[in-house]
């Protein structure tokens, strides 16, 4: 990116995310090669979450085949070949995406690291391993294996607070447009929805400069 496009202010990207859904890590990592290609305009990319079930209540035979067939799809793309669709066709699958989400919320108190450690072990666990993580006995094992503090992450995950920071996330991203993951929004004002292409999102990303270097429409949705 050239320095007439550059931006005064680097821009806020905040990717909305659930880690049982293969899209979101496929998003995630194509968005991080976007920005390595257009340095100095936007700020590191947060990821809030989102959860795609919020309810605790079992799977139906019909949802089971349908995320299956979501991890298969996922497994063609090279961010997440190692993805497996095992945690949807055990008779312990989870129940609800909120104990994992919680469970980050927690480890953000020890740090973005141990979040970062955190997220990528409960993906493994999950989407490689076909492990429930949404058991709270496996979260507490991969907290320890992602290094965390377990009685401080132990103490955090119990307490009301970390589900109402998933909760206000939720809710704030509803107030946003989002009604799925992965969900990409740039500025605080463009929409993102779905996974694209690193190239497209290069695109996307270089459309927004552009337009906040002139006149910038607000909220809109690609």
């Amino acid at each position: 990116m050239s320095p007439r496009t550059r931006c005064p202010d680097p821009v806020s990207l905040v990717l909305y995310e659930d880690p049982l859904s293969p899209w979101c890590l496929v998003a995630e990592r194509r968005i991080t090669t976007a920005l390595e290609l257009l340095p100095g305009a936007f700020r590191p990319l947060r990821l809030e979450p989102f959860p795609t079930r919020t309810e605790a209540r079992a799977l139906s035979k019909t949802e089971r085949r349908a995320f299956a067939r979501i991890a298969r799809r996922a497994a063609r793309e090279p961010e997440a070949a190692a993805i497996r669709p095992d945690l949807w066709l055990s008779p312990d699958a989870p129940l609800s995406s909120m104990p994992a989400l919680v469970a980050l919320a927690a480890a953000r108190l020890q740090g973005p690291a141990r979040e970062t450690a955190l997220r990528g072990a409960i993906r493994e666990a999950g989407l490689v391993r076909g492990l429930n993580v949404s058991r709270g006995d496996v979260l507490l094992e991969l907290a320890e294996r992602a290094g965390l503090d377990v009685a401080r992450f132990a103490g955090a995950f119990a307490a009301p607070a970390s589900e109402q920071r998933v909760q206000d996330s939720f809710e704030d991203a509803l107030d946003k447009g989002v009604r799925d993951v992965p969900a990409l929004v740039i500025g605080d004002e463009w929409l993102v929805v779905g996974p694209r292409g690193v190239e497209e999102y290069c695109a996307i990303l270089r459309r927004y400069v552009s337009a906040r270097l002139g006149a910038a429409p607000a909220h809109t949705v690609h």
